[in-house]
C-alpha cells in the first residue's frame, strides 16, 4: 500500500531544502571572501617586499640593518597600495591591528554610504561587504573623525574581533590600529570601546561626528566617548588631534554597535 505524502511533508522538504541550500551558499560565500581577502593581502606583502629593500643587502656581524625606506609612485601614492588601487580607485587606504584578522583595504563612495556595505572589492554581491570610510570623511582636507564601518561576521572575519576590545587586557595588547591612507602611514591609539544601540533614548551618535566647530565640541565628544568606554584608558585625546572611529554590529541588543575610538599619533 502506498503512503501518501502530506502537505505538511512537503512543506517540510522544502524548508529542509531551502536551508541546505542557504548553507552551501552561506559557505561558498564565506570562503570566497576569505580567499579574496588573502589575495588582496599578498599582494600588498608583495608590493611592499619589492618596494623596500634596503640600502644593504648584506649585514656583517655588528652592523643594524637599515630601516627599509618606503617607495612612492608618481603621484606621490604608497607604492605597496598601488596596485589595489589601478584595480579599483575606490580603494582609499588599508586598515591592519597586528595580531587579529583585520587586515583589510578601505573603500569609499561619497554619493552611497552603504555601497561596499553588501560589495567586494570588486563591486560585487558579498555578504561580507568591505570596510568602507563614511562618505562624509575627507582624507584631502582630514577631517576631525575618520569612521570606518565593517561587517560582524560571525566566521570572525571584517570587523569581527573588534568586540575582543570589550577587554582591558585585549585593548594593552593591541593598543595600536594602523590605517593607512593612499598616501600615508599612519598610527592611532585607542582612547575608548564603547556600546551604544542605534534609535535608543540615550543612544550616542557618533556617526555625525566628523568635524568639530570648536574646541569644546571636541573635547564633549571625546568626553562621551571616554563616559561610555567599558573601561578607562587614561588617554585623552587633545584638540587638533585627527579620531579614527571603527564600528561595528554588536548583536548583544537589537541595533547595537561597539565602537572603537582612536586618536593618531603617528603620520607619515
Amino acid at each position: 500500500m502506498k503512503r501518501k505524502i502530506t502537505l505538511l511533508q512537503i512543506l517540510f522538504l522544502c524548508v529542509f531544502a531551502g536551508c541546505g541550500a542557504y548553507l552551501i551558499k552561506y559557505n561558498y560565500d564565506r570562503a570566497q571572501t576569505e580567499k579574496e581577502m588573502e589575495y588582496l593581502q599578498d599582494v600588498v606583502r608583495e608590493s611592499a617586499a619589492e618596494t623596500e629593500q634596503p640600502d644593504k643587502l648584506e649585514i656583517t656581524v655588528g652592523e643594524t640593518a637599515e630601516e627599509p625606506e618606503e617607495q612612492y609612485e608618481s603621484n606621490g601614492m604608497l607604492s605597496r597600495y598601488y596596485p589595489l588601487y589601478e584595480q579599483n580607485t575606490d580603494m582609499v587606504g588599508w586598515i591592519k591591528i597586528n595580531g587579529t584578522k583585520i587586515d583589510y583595504p578601505v573603500m569609499f563612495n561619497n554619493s552611497n554610504n552603504v555601497y561596499y556595505l553588501h560589495r567586494n572589492f570588486y563591486k560585487e554581491n558579498s555578504a561580507a561587504g568591505t570596510p568602507y570610510l563614511d562618505y562624509q570623511c575627507d582624507l584631502q582636507n582630514w577631517s576631525d573623525n575618520l569612521i570606518i564601518y565593517s561587517h560582524n561576521m560571525k566566521n570572525g572575519t571584517m570587523f569581527h574581533e573588534l568586540l575582543d576590545y570589550k577587554s582591558l587586557g585585549f585593548w594593552e595588547n593591541h593598543r595600536i590600529v594602523n590605517f593607512d591612507t593612499m598616501y600615508y602611514r599612519c598610527e592611532y591609539e585607542v582612547f575608548a570601546a564603547f556600546r551604544t544601540a542605534v534609535g535608543s533614548e540615550d543612544e550616542f551618535k557618533y556617526y555625525e561626528f566628523i568635524n568639530a566647530g570648536s574646541k569644546q565640541e571636541f573635547d564633549d565628544y571625546v568626553a562621551r566617548c571616554k563616559e561610555l568606554s567599558l573601561y578607562d584608558t587614561k588617554i585623552t585625546p587633545q584638540y587638533g588631534e585627527t579620531l579614527l572611529t571603527l564600528s561595528t554590529c554588536s548583536y548583544n541588543v537589537n541595533d547595537e554597535r561597539f565602537v572603537v575610538a582612536a586618536r593618531q599619533i603617528s603620520k607619515k
